[in-house]
């Protein structure tokens, strides 16, 4: 049987590039779950987080209600309702971003759109876990001064 070298050559070709995208699949899709992986582990300190701020709001609300020109009091009652509304916020991104992230359908997907959704996925999660990290240091600072 004699084969054609440039139809073989063509046949090689293709499949490298399937090889190659498929390489690509896994490895971004490896590293949207790393990434996520890392930060899931927070979400426990989040709510703890989020816990102690809901109580420090209630006492700085009732301290106001006995000194209600206490400046330095209300500043921390607002900084306080604000790291609150970061963490909840950034509690909300990672379920939503959970909610929406569907890997088996992604495998489903042309090689290239696979590709594409696996990169925009991995942005996602990226600011998920920034806004996340974020959020949780920007706390623990503030509760560290107070």
């Amino acid at each position: 049987m004699k084969i054609n070298p440039l139809l073989f050559s063509g046949v090689l070709w293709l499949a490298a590039c399937q090889n190659g995208e498929q390489v690509q699949i896994n490895t971004l899709e490896k590293e949207v779950m790393m990434i996520h992986d890392a930060v899931m582990p927070k979400m426990g300190e989040l709510v703890a987080l989020e816990n102690t701020l809901r109580k420090h709001i209630a006492q700085a609300d009732s301290l106001l209600k006995i000194k209600p020109n206490d400046a330095t009091l209300q500043q921390a009652l607002e900084q306080s309702r604000f790291l609150a509304s970061q963490l909840q916020e950034a509690d909300r991104s990672m379920m939503e971003w959970m909610h929406h992230y569907n890997g088996d359908s992604l495998k489903k997907l042309p090689p290239s759109q696979a590709i594409q959704a696996l990169t925009q996925e991995k942005i996602k999660i990226e600011q998920v876990s920034d806004d996340m990290l974020k959020s949780i240091d920007d706390t623990q600072n503030f509760l560290k001064q107070q």
